[in-house]
């Protein structure tokens, strides 16, 4: 597994038509593996399921709940990531509200994953000269 192999980092687990049953199930089964390769495990969308099975923390996109919902579910210490698609003033809310990390996307056409929202190397390098003080940036490739 790529988890074994100490270049994975982190994990978010983005799986959009299954059941909340389902989805709990097949997280704490992820969450065992990525904890036993010390792999943060983070789940899309759902802050209610990362605070249930005890993930690192969520993802939120700007059509889930928001960030100050997300915060008080999670907790303080927990980790928040807010997708951004191509913008910068998304970006800037997002380190307004103290996100622990921001992505952009999509960078390339997916079968997978339909966005009207492209992003290239200059929403990077603007987002990189703007906001410093967010913790950690990635531009986090989906795969599901």
């Amino acid at each position: 597994m790529v988890f074994k192999t100490n270049k994975v980092k982190f994990f978010q687990l983005r799986l959009k038509k299954i059941t909340s049953k389902n989805l709990i199930k097949i997280s704490k089964k992820i969450k065992k593996i990525a904890r036993k390769n010390k792999v943060k495990f983070l789940i899309n969308d759902k802050p209610l399921i990362a605070k249930k099975i005890g993930a690192d923390g969520c993802h939120i996109g700007q059509k889930d709940m928001n960030y100050k919902k997300s915060r008080k579910i999670l907790g303080k210490n927990k980790i928040i990531g807010i997708t951004c698609h191509n913008s910068k003033n998304l970006a800037l809310k997002a380190k307004r509200v103290k996100a622990n990390y921001i992505a952009f996307g999509s960078f390339f056409k997916s079968s997978t994953k339909k966005s009207p929202f492209k992003a290239n190397l200059a929403t990077l390098q603007l987002a990189g000269l703007m906001i410093p003080t967010i913790k950690k940036f990635y531009r986090m490739g989906q795969i599901l």
